[in-house]
């Protein structure tokens, strides 16, 4: 049986390979033995996105998840000038994409996020890719 660790891994390097196919410049930011706020920067038409990927278990994502690092580093993020952190969260079969601002505003209201929050207030990844 796959380790949590070696699940979120794989699907960081997943991301990075469809990002990838559809254009983007991709840096996946391995973990590290200090950690990581953040999984992915990917960079298309000049415009920098920072990506952190959840695999969602059960259809369900508790936003304790997020860590106060995570929540730093995309707010410092968004400060630079750099535009919206990004949370891609896999569920099933499907990537959607979460800004960092609906996570905080729902962490207010909500513990976890179930299925149809998630499509709710997250952007399939193919129509967030015709954004970018």
């Amino acid at each position: 049986m796959a380790t949590n660790r070696k699940i979120g891994n794989s699907f960081e390097t997943e991301f990075c390979e469809l990002l990838f196919q559809y254009g983007f410049w991709c840096h996946n930011m391995a973990q590290n033995a200090a950690g990581q706020p953040a999984d992915v920067i990917a960079v298309k038409n000049k415009t920098a996105y920072l990506i952190d990927c959840k695999v969602c278990s059960n259809n369900r994502f508790p936003l304790s998840r997020v860590e106060e690092n995570q929540h730093f580093a995309m707010e410092t993020w968004k400060a630079c000038g750099n535009g919206e952190g990004w949370f891609a969260l896999k569920v099933e079969d499907e990537i959607i994409m979460i800004p960092h601002f609906s996570m905080v505003a729902l962490s207010y209201e909500k513990s976890t996020l179930n299925l149809t929050d998630i499509r709710e207030y997250g952007t399939p990844l193919e129509r967030w890719l015709k954004k970018c």
